[in-house]
């Protein structure tokens, strides 16, 4: 199973620093447009401020963590 985060600048390295890749967005619609994109990716760990809610299929998983404020 494969995990990434997606957030700020921040927390993306945090997350690198611990040996989980993700990338770095600016909204919602590139959480959505990355998730799509994105075959071999079973879990997103999603910052609050970007998650999408609404989102509603099973796979992949989004988990929405808090971000720094």
């Amino acid at each position: 199973m494969k995990i990434e985060v997606l957030g700020n600048e921040k927390t993306v390295i945090a997350f690198l620093l611990a040996g989980i890749g993700g990338s770095v967005v600016g909204s919602r619609e590139d959480v959505l447009r990355i998730v799509e994109e994105s075959k071999d990716v079973n879990v997103f760990l999603v910052v609050d401020e970007y998650y999408p809610y609404g989102y509603d299929k099973d796979l992949p998983i989004l988990i929405r963590i808090p971000g720094r404020r």
